[in-house]
């Protein structure tokens, strides 16, 4: 007995329905589905968490180190009150001043975070303000800096420079009357930064040996680092320059 073969014609399968679409990370992922993607918004939300974390690990370090620096300061001004040789007090009175420039440079990186600059003028101002706690009334101290950033690297070079250029001028650059007038001032030339420290004392030659070398050496050293040059003028009173490149 013949059979017949009955061919079952089965539709074309369509291999839009049900397929399965693969993407990098290996979600199934419909175009048209109400369900947002959760991964992006994921690593966002790290993101904003991590950089959330580095300010608050940066504002913890940055006020350690201020109270840190202020216990210092504390600790050699305790030595310069119960000091009785006329040197150590002024070894100490040094060391306190130098102290107070490092804090006023480490305020400005700490102001200026988030950016490869630092406020020239608010630096030169924050020195002299602590320059006149130090040396009191008694000494005037006049800033005359034009706006303008620095480099980050430079400003604790720069304020230690400025802060041994001051002690130097208050321990020789008195007038005839003992009187102690000084002038900073800092400008910008193109690709050249200058800062200038003026008295109206009786003026020294930066060779002379016999000259006041007390922290000049520093001078010269710290302005070598950031690339610049140290040199005195008689103006009839010292003016102590230091040029440095504009990086």
């Amino acid at each position: 007995m013949e059979m017949n073969t009955i061919e079952r014609k089965l539709p074309k399968s369509n291999l839009d329905i049900g397929a399965v679409r693969e993407f990098p990370e290996g979600l199934d992922t419909h175009p048209n589905s109400d369900v947002p993607s959760i991964a992006p918004q994921s690593i966002q939300d790290q993101r904003t968490e991590t950089i959330s974390l580095s300010e608050q690990l940066l504002d913890e370090w940055s006020h350690r180190l201020k109270n840190n620096l202020q216990i210092l300061i504390r600790l050699l001004e305790s030595g310069y009150r119960k000091a009785s040789s006329s040197e150590a007090r002024e070894v100490l009175s040094d060391a306190i001043g130098r102290i107070g420039a490092i804090g006023t440079a480490q305020r400005a990186y700490y102001c200026a975070r988030g950016s490869t600059d630092v406020n020239g003028q608010d630096l030169v101002d924050a020195v002299c303000a602590n320059a006149r706690t130090l040396f009191g009334s008694d000494v005037s101290i006049d800033c005359k800096t034009a706006s303008g950033n620095l480099p980050k690297e430079t400003a604790m070079p720069l304020a230690l420079i400025i802060n041994e250029l001051l002690m130097n001028a208050v321990k020789y650059g008195g007038n005839q009357h003992g009187q102690v007038t000084v002038t900073v001032g800092l400008s910008r030339r193109p690709g050249l930064y200058e800062l200038c420290v003026q008295d109206e004392g009786f003026g020294f030659d930066l060779e002379d040996p016999n000259s006041r070398l007390s922290g000049l050496g520093l001078v010269r050293a710290l302005a070598q680092r950031i690339g610049g040059s140290f040199s005195v003028e008689r103006t009839p009173g010292a003016r102590c320059t230091v040029r440095f490149p504009d990086r």
